[in-house]
């Protein structure tokens, strides 16, 4: 009985209340790291906040500032979160300890990603704009300028540009963003130790091997001084049609990124 439970475990098989129990024990186990490290961000956060506008004569920060420094805080510390992603594979005995927590492959697979990039995208951002009036309102109390709040409505509010495809346009922008989330997760999943850093020397090596790749072709070869023809499939030829063009093509990347992260979970519990 307990070998074909086992069995059934390891299937790509989903269940919501095993999907639960993953949560819940991630939270029992790790509710102290977690408390820690929200403490942290907030702290980095309200820290980096007040000596910028110590530097700025205690003028409070405005939506530009607050755009600007959500975006920072998200993609760097988003980074560092997925880049650690699969944190049980860190080491042996709690990687066998992890592939004997009852669920399957999937159910495993599908906790990371929405513990991960869940996170990153929701809770992160959040954070931030609770921090962000906490310090307004802080320095507000001795500072002679008067801090005025930035709603959720106006703070996720974005002004798109008049592009031809404003679909394919806002799919670029979103994928381009998931993406730099999902190569660091995927990472996780691939190397063992220090994931992240392998990650980024990875990236970098194909980000010079790409560079070095087109300029060759491009310049040396003289491939720039020919025209497109527009009737050239997968070419695109106008501004509508490389926005579907890289929507596409970061849409595929993620979910192929994802199916390698994917794999090599389900290649540990074999």
């Amino acid at each position: 009985m307990a070998t074909k439970n086992s069995e059934n475990m390891s299937n790509n098989t989903f269940n919501g209340r095993r999907f639960g129990l993953l949560f819940k024990q991630h939270f029992i186990h790790n509710n102290k790291l977690l408390l820690y490290s929200t403490v942290a961000y907030v702290g980095v956060v309200f820290l980096l906040l007040s000596i910028v506008q110590v530097g700025s004569e205690l003028v409070p920060h405005d939506l530009e500032n607050f755009r600007g420094f959500l975006l920072g805080f998200t993609g760097v510390f988003g980074v560092l979160y997925a880049g650690y992603s699969f944190p049980a594979f860190r080491a042996k005995e709690s990687s066998m300890n992890y592939l004997m927590v009852p669920g399957s492959v999937l159910e495993k697979f599908l906790f990371e990603l929405v513990s991960r990039l869940g996170l990153i995208l929701i809770l992160l951002p959040f954070l931030f704009w609770i921090t962000f009036h906490l310090q307004g309102y802080f320095f507000d109390l001795f500072s002679r300028y008067e801090f005025k709040s930035i709603g959720l409505s106006t703070a996720t509010s974005v002004q798109l540009p008049n592009v031809d495809s404003l679909f394919w346009f806002t799919a670029l922008i979103f994928s381009a963003v998931l993406l730099g989330f999902v190569v660091p997760f995927t990472g996780a999943a691939m190397f063992t130790k220090q994931p992240l850093i392998k990650t980024l020397f990875s990236v970098a090596l194909l980000v010079i091997f790409y560079t070095t790749y087109t300029y060759l072709v491009a310049e040396e070869l003289g491939v720039n001084k020919y025209g497109l023809n527009d009737s050239m499939w997968l070419i695109p030829t106008n501004e509508a049609g490389a926005f579907q063009f890289f929507a596409i093509a970061l849409v595929v990347a993620n979910v192929v990124l994802l199916f390698v992260a994917y794999r090599k979970l389900r290649e540990k519990e074999v």
